[in-house]
């Protein structure tokens, strides 16, 4: 009587596994980027999957903190890390004897993040490659990290790639010279990292400022107004916090909107300032294009009230230049709010054309304030990026460019005839101890690994045919070209990736 066999189990929503041909390919991707940074002077450090969750609530914006895997039972509150920059500075907060400035440090490894949807193809663990640039800050040290990112990716093979460019500190010092309470620019800095995780700009505070504005001069004593008060949970609770300590202390979402308003005048004053800074923000919106265009526009248009941020920008494009890259490969994207509530400064993305539309496959910029805010007097500037590695890894099999280097190639070894195996077995340790990478056959015939054989898998398929000390005991294919030959011990050494010959000159590489 048959056993009634169990249900099977079904994987993690959001994750994926790797088998052993796509790991390999995964892994020599990781590594040709890592090398890349290397030559950069970026050193690789390694940092813990379980962070605290406090890590991130005291900085993070609401696009990652809503989505922290936080982690039973683990003897506080503690999360897997859904991003390696925070790890990555306190690790350098933490380090002793303090690291040499600027600390470069390279990181690679999984990360984890909450994903709502449904979508088969949004990953909840994915693996991130980047850098870090702690303890130094202005135009040039962006620079540097902005070329880094962009010549690894035209190492994979990926050479049409726009750098798009955004500067989160030109809204931040707009906003600090508005006149708005320091509460309300929290609060609106906040709406916008709400609205740059979803995908929106900085035309979405546009309609914050509108409902705040009317709200204002219209709302009855302890009325909210309803988008905030659909949006009160303890994510909210936390992020304000954080952002307004002062203002909030441990007040829920409904409670801070109370007190913002009866803390702001009502008068005529602030409506206005909220008009002026409605226009400018839409204003911003609309500055997009190529860098050399937009910088023009920028800087007539708002040098005179955010000076220091037009400047950078200004300073950054040149020291681009200075790095050989094509200023017709730069966008501009004043818009652009990517990280807002992370970020204080530049931020980047790279964008890569496909047949389905623009892909990004890396993102970053510059978090100066993140060592003080996780508690440590050190040097608080930084700049870093990360690829998503899986996405990477997918666009580079839709092309024909892919140059990163793929690795040594192993052999199979087979035998011609089962007397042959223990002369077999003795070649394959051989060659294993001599750091070759073998994969022994012994009971698969010739003719079978050759029709089998994957250029991915191995380069050259090898049968023991007689005594290793006699002259063309071994018989050599080579499975990229197609081409066979014959040799005995030693000469495999010099055996070519495309070797074309019909045979090997018995005198060469003999051991």
């Amino acid at each position: 009587m048959m056993m009634k066999s169990e249900s099977p189990i079904e994987p993690v929503r959001g994750t994926r596994d790797w088998h052993p041909v796509d790991a390999l390919r995964l892994s020599r991707l990781e590594a040709m980027l890592l090398d890349r940074f290397g030559r950069a002077g970026y050193q690789r450090l390694q940092i813990s999957i379980l962070e605290p969750t406090e890590l991130h609530e005291r900085k993070s914006g609401a696009g990652i903190v809503a989505k922290l895997f936080e982690v039973a039972n683990a003897g506080g509150r503690v999360c897997l890390r859904p991003e390696l920059t925070a790890g990555i500075v306190e690790a350098f907060t933490q380090a002793e004897p303090m690291p040499k400035l600027p600390w470069r440090v390279s990181q690679s490894g999984p990360v984890f993040r909450q994903e709502e949807s449904k979508r088969t193809d949004r990953l909840r663990e994915f693996h991130q490659v980047g850098v870090e640039r702690i303890g130094d800050g202005g135009p040039s040290a962006d620079a540097e990290v902005i070329w880094l990112a962009y010549w690894a990716l035209a190492e994979t093979g990926i050479t049409d790639a726009t750098i798009r460019i955004g500067h989160v500190g030109l809204i931040l010092e707009l906003l600090s010279k508005s006149g708005l309470p320091p509460s309300a620019t929290s609060a609106l800095v906040e709406r916008l990292s709400t609205a740059a995780a979803e995908g929106r700009n900085v035309a979405s505070m546009e309609s914050s400022l509108d409902q705040l504005s009317g709200w204002l001069q219209t709302a009855e004593p302890g009325e909210i107004p309803s988008q905030m008060d659909r949006s009160d949970d303890a994510g909210i609770d936390r992020l304000f916090r954080t952002l307004v300590p002062v203002v909030t202390g441990r007040r829920s979402g409904p409670d801070i909107i109370h007190r913002l308003r009866s803390k702001w005048a009502l008068g005529h004053s602030l409506a206005t300032v909220l008009t002026k800074v409605r226009s400018q923000i839409h204003e911003l919106a609309e500055l997009r294009g190529p860098a050399t265009t937009v910088l023009a526009r920028l800087t007539e248009r708002f040098e005179t009230v955010a000076p220091d941020s037009v400047v950078a920008l200004r300073s950054l494009i040149g020291a681009l230049g200075d790095y050989g890259v094509d200023l017709d490969r730069i966008e501009l994207d004043l818009g652009f709010g990517r990280g807002i509530g992370f970020y204080s400064q530049v931020v980047f993305e790279l964008i890569v054309p496909t047949n389905d539309g623009p892909i990004e496959v890396c993102g970053g910029g510059r978090y100066d304030g993140l060592a003080q805010v996780l508690g440590s007097d050190r040097d608080d500037r930084g700049v870093g990026f990360a690829f998503g590695l899986e996405r990477l890894d997918d666009l580079l099999k839709t092309r024909d460019s892919l140059t990163y280097e793929p690795g040594e190639h192993g052999f199979i070894i087979v035998a011609a005839t089962p007397e042959l195996i223990p002369i077999a077995a003795k070649l394959v340790t051989s060659m294993r101890r001599d750091q070759q990478k073998i994969l022994f056959e012994p009971t698969l015939r010739y003719d079978d690994a050759v029709n089998a054989s994957d250029p991915d898998e191995s380069l050259h398929i090898i049968e023991v045919r007689d005594q290793l000390d006699r002259t063309d005991c071994l018989r050599v294919y080579n499975v990229w070209t197609g081409h066979e030959s014959t040799c005995k011990p030693g000469q495999w050494k010099d055996l070519p990736a495309g070797d074309s010959s019909g045979s090997w000159n018995e005198n060469e590489g003999t051991s």
